[in-house]
């Protein structure tokens, strides 16, 4: 494993943070590997922790009534997730299931102690409420793509923030460097599998994105 005093100073909690507060703050974090496909905290599981991911994927879904999972977000190094926790005095309990895509190295804080940094240095509370507000613009944005755009539009707009996020640069293009299903995709857009798949077949018709094995790669 990494030094995990380097990690820290590149996660989203302590952007702008000085070396003194991170060197203050690490020994509160503990470092575990999970494997893929590990489901890291369930849906009505007791919240308790926050997570930083350090190296993979995580992602977030919620399981509806009938059971069916809606996909919320795909999270890569820097992102943390579990912050629900940090500012309730009450016990919660996990609102979304988080698990892995891919082998994936956490740090792992208790809420209360992330509450007791927080409190210290203001910086990371900022960080904090600048992490909030760019996870509700993200879902306000989808709300009014949904509610404007049409399906094709919609799911182009998706691939390019996934290029953005989790894209590697290659001769022909971007490659997705992530696996998500049709189903998955179908979840960030508002749409179905079926519309997902005849649209993709389409942008692969009209040369904006190819497949290579199980990735995709967009032209651009």
């Amino acid at each position: 494993m990494e030094n995990k005093l380097w990690y820290l100073k590149r996660s989203r909690l302590f952007e702008r943070a000085s070396e003194d507060t991170v060197s203050n703050c690490e020994h509160f974090f503990v470092q575990k590997m999970v494997p893929a496909k590990t489901t890291i905290f369930d849906q009505g599981d007791d919240a308790r922790i926050v997570y930083l991911v350090k190296s993979g994927k995580v992602k977030i879904a919620h399981l509806t009534e009938d059971g069916k999972e809606v996909l919320i977000s795909v999270l890569g190094p820097g992102d943390l997730f579990g912050e629900e926790v940090i500012f309730n005095e009450k016990n919660l309990e996990r609102t979304t299931v988080a698990r892995c895509l891919e082998p994936t190295l956490l740090c792992m804080a208790r809420a209360e102690d992330i509450f007791a940094m927080v409190s210290r240095h203001p910086v990371l509370a900022l960080n904090i409420a600048k992490y909030l507000r760019e996870q509700r613009d993200d879902a306000l944005a989808i709300v009014e793509e949904v509610a404007y755009l049409k399906v094709q539009e919609r799911l182009i707009r998706l691939l390019e923030r996934l290029a953005q996020e989790h894209g590697v640069r290659e001769e022909h293009g971007t490659r997705l460097d992530l696996y998500l299903t049709h189903a998955e995709i179908a979840s960030l857009i508002g749409s179905t599998r079926e519309t997902v798949t005849l649209h993709l077949s389409n942008l692969v018709k009209d040369g904006f994105l190819h497949m290579a094995g199980k990735s995709m790669v967009l032209a651009r």
